[in-house]
């Protein structure tokens, strides 16, 4: 009997999906796996964690998996792919491939056919294929100098946009909303807390973004619709350099952000549609695990008639 175990590793979530050459037979969740907001030691613990619950669920051995595919956050990053496949060495058994969490994406969307995914989550990144097989990625850089439209980005965007609001002598609500989830009192508190770690994770505010849109506050509401356009953008650009512009190009989208609310997702609908006319937004579910399981399936297929 063979094994497949696919991963799917975020910043904030781990999940494996263990199964034979046809079944799904048992799954495991962690904490985030991913070494560049985590941290090594936390990963190992997260990817063993997830992989024995779905082992345990299963009745399987880890030494008993033949391949496996973990699609993880920074993983298209070398360095970070290597380090990753250490970790899952000490773990389970068979062949590992490690890539990256956008990869998954893509193959549990269009499996082998042409598309571009868009994630957008804590972080953001196009990733596409086009028929010939070729593919291309645009955004996702981190962070600190990209993922513009993410529920990181928001959460920057809302504190500056209300403090902005503040030292017009407004006193915004979205503004006393944020220091409330922040835990602070006053604006200098706030200044001190958002400044003392420039490696912080403010994807937290953007459920308070979204209560604010949902009340109608105008600052919010203007915040979500501007992420939803800078969505679009990396989606714009992967298809730019994957398709020729006059044929269909299929677009799938995965992450809280699009799926917390139909704000953000008719914004990056009317963006791309002027962006890219040949753009088609399709309503597809996404499970990067079940992905990740699928390649590892295919991955051994191929390998096993190459070593024919």
């Amino acid at each position: 009997m063979r094994y497949f175990l696919g991963i799917d590793g975020g910043g904030t979530k781990t999940r494996c999906v263990l199964g034979d050459d046809n079944s799904v037979l048992g799954t495991g969740t962690g904490s985030g796996c991913s070494i560049l907001r985590v941290g090594e030691a936390c990963a190992r613990d997260s990817l063993a964690g997830a992989i024995h619950e779905a082992c345990v669920s299963a009745g399987v051995s880890p030494q008993h998996i033949s391949r496996t595919c973990a699609g993880v956050t920074g993983a298209a990053d070398d360095g970070i792919a290597s380090l990753l496949q250490r970790l899952l060495i000490e773990v389970i058994g068979g062949a590992i491939e490690v890539i990256g969490d956008m990869e998954v994406a893509l193959e549990s969307a269009f499996a082998g056919g042409p598309g571009i995914v868009l994630i957008a989550g804590t972080g953001s990144i196009a990733y596409g294929r086009n028929a010939q097989g070729e593919t291309a990625r645009a955004g996702g850089w981190g962070r600190l100098i990209s993922d513009e439209g993410s529920g990181h980005w928001i959460g920057v965007e809302a504190l500056r946009a209300s403090l902005r609001a503040y030292d017009a002598r407004y006193n915004p609500r979205l503004l006393r909303k944020l220091m409330e989830s922040l835990g602070v009192r006053s604006v200098h508190d706030l200044a001190v807390r958002v400044n003392s770690n420039a490696a912080q994770d403010f994807a937290s505010l953007f459920p308070v973004v979204l209560a604010a849109a949902e009340a109608g506050d105008a600052i919010a509401t203007d915040l979500l619709d501007r992420a939803g356009r800078e969505l679009a953008v990396p989606v714009s650009a992967v298809a730019a350099q994957l398709f020729s512009g006059v044929e269909q190009v299929p677009v799938a989208t995965h992450g809280g952000v699009l799926a917390s609310g139909d704000r953000i997702a008719k914004a990056f609908a009317a963006e791309i549609r002027t962006l890219c006319p040949m753009a088609e937004v399709l309503d597809v579910a996404i499970d990067p695990a079940l992905g990740a399981l699928q390649r590892a399936r295919r991955e051994f297929g191929i390998w096993h008639r190459n070593a024919q």
